[in-house]
């Protein structure tokens, strides 16, 4: 009888369990529709999207083995992730090719030259970077997060780009966005945000006798370091503190994405010529953010890309928050995310068809 009651109540606990995991999923699913700001509780679920498909996956292969009768509850709620999941990852994707011109894109936060924990001195970093960029001979490079002692001092940074722009802010360094092209940068004007250093920098470059703009962009950052996150939330005595204190930021970071988003399809919807978005969105594809910029335009790691689609390095294999989006009539054919150590984040090689 004893065992009989402890498995009754273990079941009983792991329904428990179940429907809450399920429940919470389906919320997150809700996310890239409901405006963050109204709707905050719904906003971090889905932020934690990825590890609650990984718990409900957990689950299910528990209840595979042993629970069969509550197989059902993860099964209903992660259906939806199969029309999700190529944001994430993908597996087996063919090469596929274009005819016509390409472009090669290439998008990097280099993170004033901050490795994160990985121990890379910034000199090393600068150098990595560099030679990184000299080897990919993309034909557009949107950075965010350059950094420079005097801001003369791009003249010379990567000679095979004759055409650069920059909107720099004054710090302890020069810091702030880079657009480097191989093609002629026509007109150059930045967007820029109310209580913050990020921004758009907007190029229209004349490829071939056609105007592309490109919006090269770091949208608001939470600001958070998780590894140090994460040692602050283990100390028991401070944990409620810690966890408000880390949504408020994520909230205040979410509702001023919400408004620059809103300014950038604004400046976008004025504009006469097709335009790519590239940079640093800080948000992930289960996002309101990425839900209003991707409504009129295609993602390359959706057409072009292959593995998992993580661009953070920090929490490897979890956040995407580096993309290219590209016009609808355009194509992608390659998306690439090269794992190098000189950034808290990973770079993005995209080779995109224009049809102009």
């Amino acid at each position: 009888m004893a065992l009989k009651r402890r498995k009754t109540l273990g079941a009983g606990l792991f329904l428990l369990l179940a429907i809450a995991a399920a429940a919470a999923l389906l919320v997150s699913y809700l996310a890239p529709f409901l405006h963050p700001v109204r709707h905050p509780v719904v906003m971090f679920f889905g932020l934690y999207y990825v590890p609650l498909v990984l718990l409900n996956l957990f689950l299910l292969l528990i209840a595979v083995f042993k629970y069969r009768r509550i197989l059902l509850i993860p099964v209903i709620a992660l259906l939806p992730t199969l029309l999700l999941a190529d944001r994430f990852v993908k597996f087996g994707h063919e090469e596929t090719t274009a005819e016509g011109p390409s472009l090669r894109v290439l998008t990097y936060n280099v993170g004033r030259y901050n490795a994160g924990n990985r121990k890379v001195t910034m000199n090393e970093s600068v150098s990595g970077i560099r030679q990184f960029l000299a080897e990919q001979r993309a034909d557009i490079v949107c950075l965010q997060e350059f950094a420079v002692a005097d801001s003369s001092a791009l003249a010379p940074y990567l000679p095979e780009y004759p055409f650069k722009a920059k909107r720099f802010f004054k710090g302890n360094r020069y810091f702030g966005n880079v657009t480097l092209s191989k093609y002629p940068i026509r007109h150059v004007e930045s967007l820029t945000f109310p209580e913050s250093r990020n921004m758009c920098l907007i190029t229209d470059i004349d490829v071939d006798g056609h105007t592309l703009r490109v919006y090269n962009c770091h949208l608001e950052s939470s600001s958070i370091s998780f590894p140090v996150v994460l040692k602050r939330l283990f100390r028991k005595n401070h944990f409620k503190e810690e966890v408000a204190q880390v949504h408020g930021r994520v909230r205040e970071a979410t509702r001023r994405r919400t408004e620059q988003v809103s300014a950038l399809l604004e400046s976008e919807a004025q504009s006469a010529w097709p335009s790519l978005v590239c940079g640093d969105f800080n948000d992930t594809p289960l996002s309101y953010t990425y839900h209003k910029l991707i409504r009129t335009k295609k993602d390359s790691f959706v057409e072009a890309g292959k593995g998992f689609s993580s661009t953070y390095a920090v929490l490897w294999p979890m956040l995407r928050i580096d993309y290219v989006l590209l016009p609808q009539e355009f194509s992608a054919t390659r998306h690439e995310i090269t794992r190098v150590p000189w950034s808290d984040h990973y770079p993005v090689t995209t080779d995109i068809h224009p049809a102009f």
